[in-house]
């Protein structure tokens, strides 16, 4: 039977922040993943809120001790949404793709989201802590454009279940090799070879979706010329 190193919490503000305070008073070892039922301040990207209806859909935040340096970022960024991808794969849902840089969508409706917290010491990533938001029973979701699992299947689904799934599949694909990864998030890329605006600070630009990076950073191309552009920098607009 697989062990899991999973802390269960009945509520925090978020899970990454609560594993960060875990990390300053404990010695934990990787793997190790806190689990909540309820986030009364869950982030996404660009501080941006993640609202979740309680006990309802998989918090958790993954802890990864010595990743390496800041080219391994993406690294972790691919084996966080595979990890999702499988576990809906496995549960037989068809469509799932990634949206650049960290989210999973299915028929262009949001299932998930990643947020990735580093700490650092002489240019070495120390600790990392891989936050994954994924929506597993709940039906409303206020007017936004997302959907869960219970949607896709019509049942509802055990929390629990798909939490141990993706703890599986995420670090098994952390022992994989980059490039693996990076093929793997290719394959299923969100508005691949389609035209998508994103905006920068001062302007809008319609751009033609290639493919990721090994850096993290988007390629895409306009009137044949090929670019990458940075999620730092970037927003995906339509």
């Amino acid at each position: 039977m697989q062990q899991y190193n999973i802390h269960f919490v009945h509520e925090v503000d978020s899970t990454n922040r609560y594993l960060k305070d875990l990390l300053r008073t404990q010695n934990l070892v990787s793997p190790f993943a806190v689990f909540a039922g309820k986030q009364t301040a869950g982030r996404g990207q660009r501080e941006k809120t993640w609202e979740s209806e309680p006990f309802a859909n998989m918090l958790c935040s993954f802890l990864v001790k010595n990743v390496g340096t800041v080219s391994d970022l993406s690294k972790l960024n691919n084996a966080a949404v595979l990890a999702v991808v499988q576990a809906l794969q496995g549960l037989g849902i068809k469509n799932i793709q990634v949206k650049w840089p960290n989210d999973v969508y299915i028929n262009d409706l949001k299932i998930a989201g990643i947020l990735i917290e580093n700490t650092f010491s002489n240019g070495v990533i120390i600790n990392a802590i891989v936050g994954i938001g994924l929506n597993v029973n709940q039906l409303n979701f206020n007017g936004i454009e997302a959907t869960s699992i219970r949607r896709e299947l019509h049942n509802k689904t055990e929390v629990t279940d798909i939490m141990h799934s993706v703890y599986d599949a995420f670090y098994h694909f952390l022992i994989q090799s980059s490039s693996i990864l990076l093929m793997g998030v290719n394959e299923v890329l969100y508005k691949k070879n389609e035209n998508v605006t994103f905006a920068t600070k001062d302007r809008s630009e319609v751009y033609t979706v290639r493919a990721i990076m090994a850096n993290g950073n988007l390629k895409v191309s306009q009137n044949g010329n090929s670019l990458e552009i940075e999620h730092h920098i970037t927003k995906w607009i339509k």
